[in-house]
């Protein structure tokens, strides 16, 4: 933080539909681009780990379940950078899906 500003961007890589570990490796990069450059909020689009163009797919547990595995990834990635990543997935939550954004950290 700079005289009370932080340095942001919106990032969108190249993304394939439902190839979750693909996404996350493109995430993790433009991560850590963004960091070399001093900036504390990545924002990525939503279900940017997924692809939005799933359509059906995201009724599929092995696809959530893949989400999830890559956010854990991307997140354990995030430790040392220095930023806050906001990235998009589909969760489940008692029977109903959500388009979530999730927030990453310091590996967390």
């Amino acid at each position: 933080m700079h005289d009370g500003f932080i340095r942001s961007t919106a990032m969108s890589p190249s993304l394939r539909v439902a190839d979750c570990q693909y996404n996350a490796q493109q995430i993790v990069q433009c991560m850590k681009q963004a960091a070399e450059k001093d900036v504390q909020l990545c924002v990525f689009p939503g279900l940017c780990i997924t692809g939005d163009t799933c359509a059906a797919l995201f009724f599929q547990s092995t696809l959530r379940q893949e989400a999830v595995t890559a956010l854990m990834e991307i997140a354990k990635q995030s430790a040392g950078l220095g930023l806050l990543a906001v990235v998009g997935l589909p969760l489940e939550k008692d029977g109903k899906l959500y388009n979530c954004a999730a927030v990453v950290q310091g590996g967390r």
